[in-house]
């Protein structure tokens, strides 16, 4: 069970570093665009900048974008807690490569200006009003920088009507900003509600163990993987002992708190590697990883004295004075690599250990 929960795992991750790397090169591939768009206006005629200077800024722009895909694509972007997403960073970039168009070509600065409102389309979900006002804020900085620049330069502009164009720039944003927050929390609420589905599926509500269903994907899946590559697992059955007596006698309320318990009780004392489920009523299913059958009779016969010898409230009402527990256990490939076969002489383990008597621990075979 471990494994194919680190393999979904590295499956996830695998995939998100996909998604990012595409939104590099998306970003990327529309930085260059723009400079396209500029030498199609040089080749129309107008004299936006010589061709020599779009040639220079193109390769400028690839090689800055080429920085922030090989970040990525070298693991590096996991040791940046601040940017989990991976999204600063390139948009600062993108902010940089933008501004220097402006510099370049003066008469499109506002075209490029305004070329900014599709880049907060790839922090959708991922950032939210603060994220999204730092960024644009970078990049009214850099616009009110390039202005200066080109007035130094002897650029005819006017700081007054720069200074409104930024003013209206950042309250469109703070807008923005808004409607980004109320996204991000969505998809936050969508992954709770999604992981809680999820669990649902496969959690008994009652204990808060695997329910009966997924326990027996995870044994179909174990008996497969022995078939193919060889190995070992356990399969326990565990019955507590005259639950209906204690039921009758307290109530079902009290039965219900008395198997919560029971299950952390015996959740608590097994390995992480262990699979441990609610398989029905007051039975209870234990998957035993890579663990041979004389191993795994050590272990439950210490679960049944751990048990056996725990103060159980009301425990005192039952025929033997206490609460006990019942195991059939069945292993395989010793008793077989048939899922039906496996589990049909683990039950009959257990009803084995129900007519010798109860609180005791039975096996399929003679050990």
């Amino acid at each position: 069970m471990l494994h194919s929960f680190g393999q979904e795992r590295s499956v996830g991750m695998a995939d998100k570093r996909v998604i990012k790397e595409r939104r590099v090169l998306l970003a990327g591939a529309g930085l260059v665009m723009a400079l396209v768009v500029g030498l199609a206006l040089d080749a129309l005629g107008f004299d936006v900048s010589p061709i020599t200077t779009w040639f220079a800024l193109l390769g400028i722009t690839v090689g800055l974008q080429l920085i922030v895909w090989l970040i990525l694509r070298l693991g590096w972007d996991r040791a940046i807690a601040w940017d989990p997403h991976y999204l600063y960073i390139p948009m600062s970039a993108a902010i940089f490569s933008l501004n220097l168009f402006a510099y370049t070509a003066p008469v499109l600065r506002m075209i490029l200006l305004m070329t900014w409102f599709v880049m907060p389309a790839f922090m959708v979900g991922l950032a939210g009003a603060m994220g999204v006002l730092v960024m644009s804020g970078l990049m009214a900085a850099g616009y009110i920088t390039t202005g200066v620049l080109l007035i130094a330069r002897g650029y005819p502009l006017s700081p007054t009507f720069e200074t409104g164009v930024v003013a209206i720039f950042m309250i469109i944003n703070g807008y923005a900003a808004v409607v980004y927050e109320r996204l991000r929390r969505e998809r936050i609420e969508r992954r709770v509600l999604r992981q809680k589905l999820s669990e649902m599926a496969i959690t008994d509500p009652l204990t808060g163990l695997f329910n009966r269903r997924h326990f027996e994907e995870i044994l179909r899946a174990e008996i497969a993987r022995i078939a193919r590559y060889g190995g070992h697992c356990t399969l326990a059955m565990i019955d507590l002992d005259f639950f209906k007596h204690y039921n009758d006698t307290l109530g079902h309320l009290a039965g219900d708190a008395l198997l919560r318990e029971l299950a952390a009780l015996m959740q608590g004392h097994l390995r992480v590697s262990d699979v441990f489920a609610r398989y029905g009523g007051e039975e209870f299913g234990l998957i035993m990883v890579n663990t041979p059958r004389d191993e795994a009779i050590l272990a439950v016969e210490r679960l049944r004295l751990l048990v056996e010898a725990y103060p159980f409230r009301g425990g005192g009402i039952q025929p033997s004075g206490r609460l006990t527990v019942s195991v059939g256990v069945a292993s395989c490939p010793d008793d077989g690599l048939d899922y039906e076969d496996l589990v049909h002489k683990a039950d009959a383990a257990l009803y084995a250990a129900k007519r010798l008597g109860r609180n005791r621990v039975q096996t399929s075979l003679p050990v």
